[in-house]
């Protein structure tokens, strides 16, 4: 009985270490990767757990011996030690080399996504949109057709977006739309995220993205996407056009923000090419622009 808590402990630490190694197989993993740059996120994560799962198996396991081999023993006095400071020395010494490298390791894949230099300008060919956080919805602003034909022909046009929104905007609640670009040529998305009250999160799992907003500021965001997930319904029409969704990517925010947080949710759809995303503007600037109900137009 003195070493059943060592058998309990050891095979609750076996179940799940084995259900750590099952979980991949059985979609119990990371969402899907569709950013360009979500590879070298995850080279970093996988680095970051194949070392600390090692060192935690391992203290575990150590853990599990003690438990067995000096489980208590009535009438045998316990032995104490002061400490050893070649011990001490080596387990400072070989977590702070760790930190290093993996502090020297990550410079390059966060500099890819988070410095102002790598990202893409505000310019003809680069989609803009302004995502504003609220309690409790993501109201994202997006240029017209007629205003990104405009920057098609005069980049220099383009450049105001971020800070000056338009009379012929298009406002969308909880709706992340963009396209995926050529088989060549990426499409690189830049957001101008801000909030209207309260620090929130600009979550999207699947493009391995997150950036807080910050109350008073304006933060630039990119991210260019390797794949769709909206594609045109066979069954719609010209005068109603409908897509459905491939699969379903989220976007949440991932800073508790209120009562309603949990319910702060939307999707990033992202449509085959430029054309397609042309034809859902249009369509969202004519039920924008729509007065009527649909039965009577």
């Amino acid at each position: 009985m003195q070493k059943f808590w060592s058998i309990l402990f050891g095979a609750t630490m076996l179940a799940a270490l084995l259900l750590f190694i099952v979980a991949p197989f059985v979609g119990w993993w990371l969402p899907k990767n569709v950013a360009t740059f979500g590879g070298g996120i995850d080279g970093l994560y996988y680095l970051i757990l194949a070392i600390t799962g090692f060192f935690f198996v391992l203290t575990e396991a150590i853990l599990v011996i003690a438990l067995w081999r000096f489980a208590g023993q009535p009438g045998k006095k316990s032995v104490y030690q002061h400490g050893n400071h070649q011990l001490e020395v080596i387990w400072t010494v070989v977590p702070g080399v760790i930190l290093l490298v993996l502090a020297i390791v990550q410079i390059k894949v966060w500099a890819d996504v988070k410095f102002i230099k790598n990202m893409p300008k505000p310019d003809g060919t680069t989609q803009q949109m302004e995502v504003l956080a609220k309690q409790w919805e993501w109201r994202v602003r997006y240029p017209s057709s007629a205003r990104m034909a405009e920057w098609a022909s005069n980049p220099k046009a383009a450049e105001d977006f971020g800070r000056n929104p338009h009379l012929d905007d298009i406002y969308l609640p909880n709706e992340i739309h963009i396209w995926k670009g050529d088989a060549d040529k990426d499409n690189k998305v830049l957001v101008h995220l801000k909030t209207g009250d309260v620090i929130h999160s600009f979550f999207l799992p699947n493009l391995r993205l997150k950036q807080d907003a910050l109350p008073g500021k304006t933060i630039p965001v990119w991210f260019a996407v390797t794949e769709y997930n909206l594609e045109a319904d066979p069954q719609s029409t010209e005068a109603e056009p409908r897509w459905k969704e491939k699969d379903i990517w989220e976007l949440a925010c991932a800073e508790f923000c209120g009562t309603r947080h949990s319910m702060m949710r939307g999707k990033l759809y992202v449509h085959k090419d430029k054309a397609d995303f042309l034809k859902w503007l249009k369509h969202a600037e004519a039920e924008q622009d729509r007065h009527a109900p649909l039965a009577s137009r």
